[in-house]
């Protein structure tokens, strides 16, 4: 049976990270199977960019944009109005995200029209990211999250790490279901991915080339690996970091600051932002991809890189890290030794060449079997039906 989804996300902004690229992959597997869907957002991250958001997202499903106002269920008549009409029409509401008011709106919604909805954290009930801005999320957890979660019918995971440290937060938690999420790789050969990537930047020519790539933020840790370069250039002079990726304009210059005090200038090099081919082709001319971060939950970029057969450094802090050790496709560290490991590790795998060809394999393999977005769509789509079939079995029983 078909179903009409509802995805009620604060942002679809590219700049906001994972919860964006989720929605689009959910969509798009769920379009090919024969659901439709629907979006309620608004135009947080877009710094300007609405129009060209806009037509974007309205290409990918009929979408509705809250202003800032209409986010608040109580405090605006229109916003209401909106997404009433947007759950009116849906079999299952997929709420994404913590603390934004559109969950508040959302739930409203659904409990005038008897709708159930999943609930996905997307990482955001970790210890380290409660820890953040504590006081104000302890208020808001008690008056307004709080009930948004206990009235979900699933708190949707990505890992059963996810779903165990959430638990840590011992708040009233509906049923939770894992849904690993997925990712995709090029098909065009690696040679030429290579060689794009070389043509445009010809000063990584001939380096031992690592990649950092994603949202540049301090929780990912690039501080942790600047530090080690220092080492790793003394046994590996030729060593390159390759920064992939843009964030805060202040953090930005931060890390081009400690660059500069470390004397790293001659080995790393920033692309800026990268997608499509291009993407593809920095995964493909790297040897190994370093994420050393203090919190990430699913991590796709990891997914991407075992995909594509780079070799993966990850401390234990990433939740994806149990598919990683279960796939051999890197190595996993110990965040209390992170500072001693992360030099170590990538001396070890940057002077074995058996071991990252092992681990290039392996990880490929794993990750094009079972970590991809069809596999994601179809366990998430299991979960929705899990819920519906549940409720009929209540309403059934509740009227014979």
């Amino acid at each position: 049976m078909p179903y009409n989804i509802l995805h009620v996300t604060p942002y679809m902004h590219a700049s906001a990270g994972g919860p964006p690229v989720v929605v689009e992959n959910f969509i798009a597997e769920a379009s090919r199977l024969g659901h439709t869907s629907e979006i309620v957002s608004t135009f947080a991250f877009c710094s300007g960019d609405n129009s060209n958001l806009r037509n974007r997202v309205e290409q990918l499903a009929p979408t509705t944009f809250l202003t800032g106002l209409e986010t608040f269920p109580v405090a605006s008549r229109s916003g209401a109005e909106k997404i009433n009409a947007h759950v009116r029409r849906a079999d299952i509401v997929h709420v994404h995200t913590l603390w934004s008011p559109l969950n508040l709106a959302a739930r409203y919604a659904c409990r005038k029209h008897d709708k159930p909805y999943v609930l996905m954290p997307h990482g955001m009930l970790d210890p380290y990211s409660l820890s953040l801005k504590a006081l104000k999320k302890s208020v808001y957890l008690k008056f307004f999250e709080g009930p948004n979660m206990a009235g979900a019918q699933r708190m949707i995971y990505t890992t059963s790490e996810e779903e165990r440290l959430a638990t840590l937060a011992a708040l009233h938690l509906p049923r939770g279901a894992i849904v690993p999420l997925g990712a995709r790789a090029s098909s065009n050969p690696i040679s030429d991915l290579r060689r794009q990537f070389l043509e445009q930047y010809p000063q990584a020519e001939g380096k031992r080339r690592l990649l950092f790539l994603g949202r540049l933020h301090h929780k990912k840790g690039l501080d942790r690996i600047l530090n080690c370069l220092q080492r790793v250039r003394q046994t590996i002079p030729d060593v390159l970091l390759i920064i992939a990726g843009t964030g805060d304009p202040k953090y930005q210059e931060h890390i081009r600051q400690s660059i500069r005090a470390l004397s790293l200038d001659d080995h790393v090099m920033f692309t800026g932002h990268l997608d499509g081919e291009r993407k593809w082709a920095a995964f493909a001319v790297s040897e190994l991809f370093l994420l050393p971060s203090r919190q990430e939950n699913f991590a796709i970029t990891v997914a991407e890189a075992m995909q594509m057969g780079v070799p993966v450094i990850i401390t234990d802090k990433v939740n994806t890290w149990p598919y990683v050790e279960e796939a051999g496709a890197g190595l996993v560290l110990a965040e209390r030794d992170i500072d001693a490991l992360l030099p170590q590790a990538i001396e070890t795998l940057l002077t074995d060449d058996a071991t990252r060809s092992k681990m290039s394999t392996q990880g490929s393999a794993y990750a094009r079997q079972r970590l991809t977005w069809h596999a994601s769509a179809q366990k998430l789509l299991a979960c929705y039906e899990q819920v519906l079939s549940g409720r009929s079995a209540q309403s059934v029983q509740g009227g014979s």
